[in-house]
């Protein structure tokens, strides 16, 4: 997540300096929006990536919680699977929208199409390995993710409670 920190400071950066030459000197950096986008691509795959290892992405448990253990297991280890499918087609398709997008140049930056779209086929690469990991139970267990769906604050939290304190959602 340091790098998707880093990107986001970046692409503040580059904005804000942006902006003050344009209204201020009255001049514009010509690549300055091709880059941000460039990194908002970038940080975007990623942290879908990153959001597959920990389990964050948004799930509906009403019909999850009230199924047998035994059931909810085969039920995520259905969906790690169905995770790593889709990985490794953002692979596949990410690798042909770069060879199709490799001879276009961007106008700014004179840098070729194909890197806008090169965090595609990475991270379908990390999704698919991402839930390979936890398929094969190596990663993330529903014990290490929070009930309450709280995302990574709520893995913080719990994990700085006591045994003798608890968590207040398995009262």
């Amino acid at each position: 997540m340091l790098l998707a920190k880093l990107m986001l400071l970046a692409m503040t950066i580059i904005i804000c300096v942006h902006v003050f030459y344009r209204y201020a000197l009255n001049r514009a950096i010509r690549w300055s929006e091709e880059i941000t986008m460039m990194m908002m691509v970038y940080m975007g795959f990623f942290s879908i990536a990153y959001g597959v290892k920990h389990r964050l992405h948004l799930s509906v448990n009403l019909f999850y919680d009230s199924l047998p253990a035994r059931i909810q297991k085969i039920v995520l280890k259905f969906t790690d699977l169905i995770l790593m499918i889709m990985g490794l087609v953002l692979l596949y398709f990410g690798i042909g929208l770069i060879k199709s997008t490799m001879n276009n140049i961007m106008i700014a930056t004179h840098l070729p199409s194909a890197m806008l779209y090169g965090g595609v086929p990475v991270s379908g690469i990390l999704i698919a390995y991402f839930s390979f990991i936890n398929l094969v139970g190596r990663g993330q267990t529903p014990e290490t993710v929070p009930a309450t769906g709280a995302g990574a604050e709520g893995k913080v939290q719990a994990a700085e409670q006591t045994p003798a304190e608890g968590r207040a959602d398995h009262d």
